[in-house]
């Protein structure tokens, strides 16, 4: 076992094995989702398949040597264990799935720990020092969730957007295996369309206080997927109505280290993921500017994945993605201004010249205040400084040194806080009239 890791890197593949070869990519996405963990869809692992690839960005979340995050993993254990015993007496070859179930008790039992009636305990006295602790409590406060849910009900925002109510909850939760309220019906679901379709006697917000979803108290994964899904393209197609709610939710998320990003798109159009936020992060805003000027859904990922990099560690990749999301802004904007993108070699501090030369920005300007010209001398200074900084620190060359999370912290934010400066830049002098977007050299 590495060093602190309080699991196996032997047992992660076991069960990664496992799944890979015995379930479904339904059933691997409800036993983590089930644990409260939260996938990061901008990891891309190498090399993996769709089955593997989907464990890799659950577990790319997780620190194995925090406590809780290891606890929240062996839930997701013990649902995979259970989904395969509930499953054995009906496989095709009954004996090689009962194999499998035997397999990972055996490798948790490597861990000292037990499996029994759909939980993962310890059972050896090392195992009990370690993992015998209070339940984890959750990240994001009730006090966050009621800001926000609060917000939603002023706001009269309905929170399954263009769905059906029992068509967004199927989105999220396994409503068949919830208990019901009403003794007349069998499930949740029943329950659900009977009051709310059938009835129509419970109120639009009844979704937040109840005790099965446990949006208000439940784990951190839960009420975040629940926040993203609000604002999935097929729940609410309409990005601004999107966007705005994304505001909302970061507001309050904040004073809880959280921020929602967007994800993958989806037909042009982005997902959201919820990541925590590194300190002191600085977030580019998302209102609808910032996604005119970056057109390109590539370039428009590059921000999240910062914070993304940042908040698992990845440190070299950080700095990486921060000179390259600069890097980006600058060729997208001397697109837009001058109708080509400029071929500087990788010299970043002369693109950067050229770019606020077009947005009216040069020191050559007579009409500038020269304490707004002491601005732009300092973003070259950054931009200066950016390009040996990644040279020296990045995963991009050869490494003098690795970087400390406040040496990588200082670079996504100074890429971040300038590719945010030029950008709102750009959009209010071309609403002012003062710059005008130039035809793109080749077109017809």
């Amino acid at each position: 076992m590495v060093k602190n890791e309080l699991i196996s890197r032997k047992t992660r593949a076991t069960f990664e094995d496992a799944l890979a070869a015995g379930s479904t990519l339904h059933r691997i996405g409800a036993a983590f989702d089930a644990a409260g963990i939260v996938a990061d869809t901008t990891y891309k692992p190498i090399g993996k398949g769709e089955r593997r690839s989907l464990i890799a960005q659950y577990c790319h979340t997780l620190d194995f040597t925090n406590l809780a995050d290891v606890l929240r993993l062996l839930r997701a254990y013990a649902a995979v264990i259970e989904d395969f015993e509930d499953r054995a007496p009906n496989e095709g070859d009954r004996e090689s799935a009962e194999g499998r179930v035997a397999s990972l008790k055996a490798c948790l039992g490597s861990e000292g720990l037990g499996y029994a009636n759909g939980k993962v305990t310890p059972v050896t006295p090392e195992a009990r020092a370690i993992f015998l602790s209070p339940k984890p409590v959750p990240s994001i406060t009730e006090i966050t969730r009621r800001a926000i849910f609060d917000r939603l009900i002023v706001d009269n925002v309905a929170w399954w957007g263009s769905l059906e109510e029992v068509e967004f909850l199927d989105r999220l939760f396994e409503l068949t295996n919830l208990p019901s309220n009403d003794p007349r019906l069998k499930s949740m679901r029943a329950d659900v369309h009977q009051h709310r379709v059938n009835n129509y006697d419970w109120q639009n917000d009844w979704v937040y206080r109840d005790r099965r979803l446990d949006l208000l108290h439940g784990p951190d994964g839960v009420v975040l997927r629940f926040l993203c899904e609000m604002v999935h393209p097929v729940v609410r197609p309409e990005p601004n109505e999107a966007m705005a709610l994304v505001a909302i939710f970061n507001e309050h998320l904040a004073a809880d280290g959280w921020v929602v990003v967007p994800g993958k798109p989806i037909s042009g159009r982005p997902t959201y993921d919820a990541r925590r936020r590194g300190i002191s992060a600085v977030v580019l805003p998302e209102p609808v500017h910032v996604h005119e000027v970056l057109s390109d859904e590539y370039v428009g990922e590059l921000s999240a994945k910062c914070d993304s990099r940042l908040a698992s560690g990845d440190l070299d990749g950080a700095v990486t993605v921060g000179r390259t999301l600069l890097e980006a802004v600058l060729g997208e904007l001397e697109l837009r201004l001058a109708g080509e993108r400029g071929d500087y070699k990788g010299d970043m501090p002369r693109q950067f010249k050229a770019v606020t030369k077009l947005l009216r920005m040069d020191e050559q300007r007579s009409d500038l205040d020269d304490r707004f010209k002491d601005v732009i001398r300092g973003l070259v200074m950054i931009a200066n400084g950016l390009a040996p900084l990644r040279n020296k620190l990045s995963d991009g060359h050869a490494r003098v040194r690795k970087p400390a999370l406040h040496h990588a912290r200082v670079v996504v934010n100074a890429a971040k806080t300038v590719a945010s400066f030029l950008v709102e830049s750009y959009q209010f002098q071309k609403e002012a009239g003062l710059i005008q977007a130039a035809a793109t050299k080749g077109a017809t």
